[in-house]
């Protein structure tokens, strides 16, 4: 029987479908903007058990745009603010915590066991993410991932038997995590066109500065639409486009 707190789900989805969702478990590396609202999504469709992951605490910049980002949670934890929110959601959910950052010795373990892997790495983390994305491709995981671009958003899914993260950014296969070291993901890869604030002198800057403009409009349609995607694959109802294909939702120029 489908629990109270989830009976609107029905009509939407069936019984079965709720009851497969409340039996998955989502990883979750990044507990800021895209990977705090996709645990949030993910929580109130009934999902059973997330796997959080993130070092970093809140600060006052991040209210602007993060799911548990408020002025009581800043110089918290990210993965301990998030956690207490959504159990605040649902008591019952069960979750797993990683106040570390992802990387070659931890990744395995971190997304052991779930069914599908979210990728809300900071964009300047990028070792982190190519250790995410590989250890979840070792164990045949879709790892899923986007990018708020000012009032809209870019999502891309990985499959793991398809085109890995390195081929699709242009780097060799065997470039090694010390290597990555000095990259970032590059933004121009996240989408077929960036709003026009985002010039190449400006992501330069921005780079250099670690510090990239973003809203709280853009970081939550992705997780809508990254959830969205997620839940309808997992349901076996449709797949996402794999990359090098992607979706991309723009409201300006």
């Amino acid at each position: 029987m489908v629990k109270e707190q989830f009976v609107r789900n029905l009509g939407v989805m069936t019984e079965d479908e709720v009851d497969k969702l409340q039996q998955a478990t989502i990883a979750i590396a990044g507990c800021g903007c895209i990977g705090g609202f996709a645990a949030e999504l993910l929580a109130r469709m009934g999902v059973g058990k997330l796997l959080l992951a993130d070092p970093d605490t809140f600060d006052i910049s991040n209210i602007n745009r993060q799911c548990a980002a408020t002025h009581s949670t800043v110089g918290q934890l990210k993965v301990e603010a998030l956690r207490a929110h959504l159990l605040d959601i649902n008591p019952e959910l069960s979750t797993v915590t990683l106040a570390e950052e992802i990387n070659e010795h931890n990744a395995a373990a971190f997304v052991e066991g779930a069914d599908y892997v979210i990728d809300a790495i900071d964009y300047f983390a990028f070792p982190a993410s190519l250790a995410l994305h590989r250890a979840a491709r070792a164990q045949g995981q879709y790892v899923t991932t986007a990018v708020a671009l000012g009032f809209g958003t870019s999502v891309l899914t990985f499959a793991p038997d398809g085109m890995n993260l390195e081929r699709y950014i242009g780097i060799p296969e065997t470039t090694t995590i010390e290597e990555a070291e000095s990259m970032v993901f590059p933004a121009a890869s996240y989408s077929q066109k960036l709003p026009a604030y985002a010039t190449p002198e400006r992501i330069k800057g921005w780079i250099a500065s670690q510090t990239i403009p973003t809203i709280s409009v853009g970081q939550a349609l992705g997780p809508g639409v990254l959830v969205s995607q997620l839940v309808l694959h997992l349901l076996n109802r449709k797949q996402p486009a794999f990359v090098p294909e992607s979706f991309q939702l723009q409201f300006e120029d």
